[in-house]
């Protein structure tokens, strides 16, 4: 004991130092493993937050549209990459150049060469002078004259399109062969009589021989038509229609109207009509067609006749008095027709489109066309109304064809089964294209919004 005394002594400070190691030995521990915990947390914590900002930060969505009914968004969300950039970019750009591809080659078959029929008188004319001179001209062009068939007319000309041969002509054309044969037979004969056997022959021929001019006909022919199938004697270039509620139907003037009906609305009524109207031809035309021997003749065509084209009327109010500048000095006058009706609640079909409304991309006019044509082959005609523009036929209706009765009225429609078939179409008109044509109040009347720019001075 007294040499462990002795010892502690002779080295104190290495015996205290000995004692204070191992007293804070322990205690060190204990404070440094907190004061590591704490680090540890503080450490944490700011690279969490630093992790966070630039994940937050440095992440980019890519995404590419749908463009087809059915499709869904490509999208996803990741750290920018220039190859992954790049391959969205070149992706969506490729995407909306097809997009406007379609969009562009869409317009173009509605547009088809559907043109102006005299260029400065839409939207707008310039004044009163130009509106009575140019649509003069239009009305004209419409109704036809004397030394001017109307484009109309020339429409069934370039289809080949027309009717039985004239009553008077073929009636003047018997008569002639009668009297010929009349003298043949009454020249044999001793008595220069004909007998009853020879009268009954030469009925036979006359019959044979109108018969053969029908069939004549028919053979240089696409199919029947002529412009009453859809114009009208009324020249008041005013929409006409039943009862409230009931369809109206645009008037296509057969007659030069007056010159006090015709504004801006009324010409581009006259220009919408032909358009529509031609569709209807150009795919009765297109159903008699053969792929390999073109142009078939009536007897063999699935459209043997075009009885009847009627189509829904334009809302637009109705065309205000324009007096003519020549015999007012001159003078710019103040015209009307801007006010429009109040359109028809819009109804759609079973295809779901409603035109004439407020935002819609597109307007639609109802046709109905009144056809005679093969039982069998009269589909052909259905494809080609879809075919040719934006058309959907919504309701067909048949009945039967007196052939006789048509017959003796110089129709031949040879020896095929036919029906008269009244069908219903839906024909859609893209904004884009025709908007840019339409005065003011079809634009208001259809939900179209009106730019207004500097307005006309009136001095």
């Amino acid at each position: 004991m007294n040499k462990v005394i002795g010892f502690i002594k002779g080295n104190l400070v290495v015996v205290i130092s000995v004692v204070l190691i191992l007293a804070f030995l322990p205690t060190g521990y204990v404070f440094s493993s907190k004061w590591n915990k704490k680090v540890y947390e503080n450490a944490n914590a700011a690279y969490t937050k630093e992790k966070r900002t630039l994940t937050t930060k440095g992440t980019i969505t890519y995404s590419l549209p749908a463009v087809l009914e059915g499709e869904e968004d490509l999208s996803e969300s990741r750290a920018p990459n220039n190859a992954v950039t790049e391959f969205y970019k070149k992706a969506r750009a490729e995407r909306e150049r097809q997009v406007q591809d379609v969009v562009d080659r869409g317009t173009a078959f509605n547009q088809g060469d559907h043109v102006e029929i005299v260029p400065g008188l839409l939207p707008k004319a310039p004044d009163d002078r130009t509106l009575v001179r140019l649509g003069r001209e239009m009305a004209e062009a419409i109704a036809g004259t004397v030394t001017s068939p109307s484009v109309y007319q020339r429409k069934l000309q370039r289809l080949n399109a027309g009717m039985p041969p004239s009553a008077e002509v073929l009636g003047a054309s018997l008569t002639e062969a009668k009297k010929q044969g009349q003298q043949r037979f009454e020249s044999s004969n001793a008595d220069g009589k004909m007998t009853a056997e020879q009268t009954e022959q030469l009925n036979k021929d006359m019959i044979a021989r109108r018969l053969g001019e029908y069939i004549g006909r028919s053979k240089a022919l696409t199919f029947y038509c002529s412009t009453d199938a859809f114009m009208s004697a009324e020249s008041t270039g005013t929409s006409r229609g039943g009862s409230r509620g009931s369809t109206e139907y645009s008037v296509i003037p057969s007659t030069v109207p007056p010159l006090s009906t015709i504004n801006e609305s009324t010409v581009f009524t006259w220009l919408w009509d032909y358009w529509v109207v031609s569709d209807v031809l150009d795919a009765a035309a297109m159903s008699n067609r053969n792929p390999l021997t073109g142009d078939m003749a009536i007897p063999d065509a699935p459209v043997k006749r075009v009885e009847q084209i009627r189509i829904s009327a334009v809302p637009v109010a109705t065309a205000a008095v324009v007096t003519d500048p020549d015999d007012m000095g001159g003078g710019r006058q103040p015209r009307g027709g801007n006010t429009p009706a109040p359109a028809a609640e819009a109804q759609g079909t079973f295809t779901g489109r409603v035109g004439g409304v407020a935002g819609s991309p597109f307007d639609i006019r109802m046709v109905e066309v009144v056809v005679v044509g093969s039982s069998q082959d009269l589909p052909a005609f259905i494809d080609a109304i879809g075919k040719t523009n934006y058309m959907t036929v919504t309701d067909v209706d048949l009945e039967e064809v007196d052939v006789w009765n048509d017959l003796e009225q110089g129709f031949y429609y040879g020896g095929e089964h036919v029906v008269r078939a009244s069908i219903k179409i839906e024909s859609v008109w893209l904004r884009s294209w025709v908007s840019p044509l339409m005065p003011d109040s079809v634009k208001t009347a259809l939900g179209i919004p009106v730019v207004t720019g500097n307005p006309e001075s009136d001095g």
